[in-house]
């Protein structure tokens, strides 16, 4: 599923490498690396590609994203009081994510502005995150 709709939105986009997916070992060492489940949207995700090179990150960048939070957060409690609640998967090349907040039980994806360090609700899925993006309505 997302496979084919990547495929189709990007085919003039020569960037993008959907590559080989992630075996369910790899996903649940993803999940404890990060202290956190992952909703099952992002899993399937996972199950179907790791990462392709342009918008969607492999399961190794989202353990170093994690990882980076966390210090980030020890370093400066104050400035990024929140950044280590956010499963960052998708990025807009920007500096900015599109992650889940952990701390909220929904399935919404946000976009993390670095230079405001804010959320923003952006989309109610990944399939729906991925159509906007490779329509460039966000």
């Amino acid at each position: 599923m997302y496979r084919e709709l990547i495929a189709e939105l990007s085919k003039e986009n020569r960037f993008v490498k959907i590559q080989p997916p992630c075996s369910e070992t790899e996903i649940k060492n993803v999940e404890k690396e990060t202290g956190y489940e992952f909703p099952s949207e992002l899993k399937n995700l996972l199950r179907e590609l790791n990462g392709d090179k342009w918008l969607l990150l492999s399961a190794k960048e989202i353990v170093e994203n994690a990882k980076l939070n966390r210090q980030i957060k020890e370093e400066n409690e104050e400035f990024a009081k929140d950044l280590d609640k956010l499963i960052f998967f998708a990025t807009n090349g920007c500096g900015d994510y599109y992650c889940y907040n952990t701390e909220i039980d929904d399935n919404v994806i946000y976009i993390w502005e670095h230079e405001e360090f804010r959320l923003k609700p952006i989309a109610a899925s990944i399939t729906e995150l991925i159509t906007r993006y490779y329509q460039d309505e966000i």
